[in-house]
């Protein structure tokens, strides 16, 4: 095992940096699948009833950043992470605000793609058009997939994202767990890392 550059993640805890490459791995799985499904939305034509409606047709961006914001951004955090955990110095208080605020943003997006492509409630409501833009693209009767795009990505990258959830989740109760122990050894006097705090 590599040598680390602090003492902050001692006993169990140095097991970290296993959910964090769990966490890279998932969210390069994830963002291939973003990718696929944003290159076939954005080359799905718009639904008749939308041009009906004279709904707008969503940005490219829009449809980019719905797709792929947090799997891009989580594979850029956990390399640092990773970098920082044996390199230089990774505190726990840190990774607790970042495995926090990782956390809840991806339970936004994941709520999100559930929501907008396996919600079935109200799918056709005119005003669900401002969220979710899939509606306005063209389907098939009873989908929420666009015609270009498939099932197995769409599940995917649900599935995956769910992994991810639960990974941030794991590194978030690590993350506190070397805090309090941190706070608690500094307290007591103990020297981080000492057999006393293992």
């Amino acid at each position: 095992m590599a040598t680390f550059a602090n003492n902050n993640w001692t006993g169990r805890l140095r097991h970290a940096p296993v959910i964090n490459i769990g966490i890279l791995l998932a969210s390069v799985a994830t963002f291939g699948l973003a990718v696929s499904y944003a290159s076939a939305s954005i080359n799905t034509p718009m639904d008749d009833q939308a041009l009906i409606w004279m709904r707008p047709r969503p940005a490219n961006s829009k449809i980019i950043v719905y797709s792929a914001f947090m799997p891009f951004f989580s594979m850029l955090q956990s390399v640092l992470d990773l970098s920082f955990y044996y390199l230089v110095s990774l505190y726990p208080i840190y990774s607790l605000a970042i495995s926090s605020v990782y956390f809840l943003g991806w339970l936004v997006q994941w709520s999100l793609w559930i929501h907008c492509e396996r919600s079935g409630v109200g799918f056709e409501n005119a005003g669900r058009g401002e969220t979710c833009w899939q509606v306005n693209l063209d389907r098939p009767e009873n989908s929420y997939v666009p015609f270009r795009s498939s099932e197995g990505v769409v599940n995917g990258r649900i599935g995956m994202g769910t992994v991810v959830v639960v990974l941030y989740l794991a590194y978030w109760v690590m993350s506190l767990m070397a805090v309090l122990r941190n706070r608690r050894g500094s307290a007591t006097g103990y020297k981080l890392g000492s057999a006393e705090m293992r």
